[in-house]
């Protein structure tokens, strides 16, 4: 990929977001999370990125793998060591603070707690989480936060496919931000149908294709095929609580997006 001046300066405005944030305290946090989050989907190569590493990954999985309640990590919150985890986990995270779904506070003291005062606390969540998520951004597009490239990685080839709806929808940023919550969705919900023992081999088949139809549709912004594909999977999926939560979030977003 070639890199524009614009894009260049896309991705350091993505560097200092993280510094104010890794820099900063719990105060405004609120704003320094969407600040990234707004540089994430500002960003041709960052978004890119993003959706790369997203495809296949699952953020509670890795949530609870992770954090310092699970009885194999001795009480530490633990960090993959997977760059491309990394750049999903920690932008899921930021995406389900910004939406209210994880208390940052919370998430911080009991995951990093002090003794020492909950400063210290969010100085432990900044150096584990907030560090190595810049770090492995540097690291897989190759560029360094003073303008010096090594080698912009193309990742748009390997999106999760509904990426695509970013080049044929003029959106601003906050529906930019939907929509990465979209592709957070419809992949959870991806992956828990493929894990959903109640399931018969046939019916996962069924709705795997409809999800498929379903992100086709998202794609050519068909309302009405968008509509009628809900209906197929709201039956489905009604007698399954898990799998219901999911798709009623995927359902919100789009009305948020497309209504």
């Amino acid at each position: 990929m070639i890199i524009t001046d614009q894009e260049k300066q896309n991705i350091l405005d993505f560097y200092k977001a993280c510094n104010e944030m890794i820099e900063g305290r719990f105060i405004l946090s609120d704003t320094k999370v969407a600040n990234i989050l707004k540089c994430v989907v500002k960003s041709e190569v960052l978004y890119d990125l993003y959706s790369n590493c997203m495809k296949g990954f699952k953020f509670k999985n890795v949530l609870d793998r992770s954090v310092a309640s699970n009885p194999a990590n001795g009480g530490y919150f633990v960090m993959t060591d997977d760059e491309k985890e990394i750049v999903a986990f920690v932008t899921c995270l930021l995406l389900d603070v910004d939406k209210k779904n994880i208390n940052l506070q919370s998430f911080v003291t009991e995951n990093f707690f002090s003794p020492d005062g909950y400063n210290i606390s969010y100085n432990n969540f900044a150096i584990t989480v907030l560090v190595a998520y810049k770090t492995a951004v540097k690291n897989l597009i190759g560029m360094d936060e003073n303008g010096n490239i090594e080698q912009v990685a193309d990742f748009s080839k390997n999106q999760v496919t509904i990426d695509e709806t970013i080049e044929k929808i003029e959106t601003d940023k906050n529906t930019k931000i939907l929509l990465a919550n979209l592709i957070m969705g419809i992949e959870e919900l991806h992956n828990a149908i493929n894990e959903e023992p109640r399931l018969k081999y046939s019916e996962k088949e069924e709705l795997i294709i409809v999800l498929k139809a379903l992100n086709r549709a998202v794609h050519l912004e068909e309302l009405l095929i968008i509509n009628a594909l809900l209906v197929p999977l709201e039956h489905f999926l009604k007698k399954h609580k898990r799998l219901n939560k999911l798709y009623e979030n995927i359902k919100l977003l789009i009305a948020d997006i497309y209504y």
